[in-house]
């Protein structure tokens, strides 16, 4: 099976990574109320500081 990413999914990834990697949530670099951002945030939101630590 051959998925490929779309823009959200990058998004949710680089979401998820700032979380992750300790960034603010002012870093999300998607406009507010684009599908992008709405990805981002919402992975954002649902790394956990436990993720980060393995």
């Amino acid at each position: 099976m051959d998925v490929k990413a779309t823009a959200s999914d990058s998004a949710f990834i680089q979401g998820r990574n700032a979380r992750l990697y300790g960034k603010p949530r002012s870093e999300c670099p998607y406009t507010e109320g684009t599908e992008e951002h709405a990805a981002w945030m919402q992975a954002y939101e649902e790394a956990t500081d436990s993720e980060a630590n393995g």
